[in-house]
């Protein structure tokens, strides 16, 4: 594995948690920026680092695999934090 990949590995795993991290916290303010910072950062890796031009066919679907990741990691994140709210909710003191 090259460097780059694993740069671009870690980028999204770290992505990935901040969605969560939205979702578990419930802030959506912050989500719609994560979203659109992962999303500005896919779409420039695709223009300048893989020389697609900007309204290929490609790029959409890349563009709507990444919000399709971001919203399942915010889902997953939010579906955390309620089950964590509603256990400390109903846990004998």
């Amino acid at each position: 594995m090259n460097l780059t990949l694993v740069i671009l590995i870690s980028i999204l795993v770290v992505w990935m948690l901040a969605a969560g991290w939205c979702g578990l916290m419930r802030r959506y303010g912050g989500f719609v920026l994560v979203l659109l910072a992962g999303l500005a950062l896919n779409w420039a890796w695709m223009i300048w680092g893989l020389g697609a031009k900007p309204l290929e066919r490609p790029v959409f679907m890349a563009q709507a695999a990444a919000t399709g990741y971001a919203v399942c990691a915010f889902l997953a994140g939010w579906l955390a934090g309620r089950i964590a709210r509603e256990l400390r909710a109903n846990r004998p003191d």
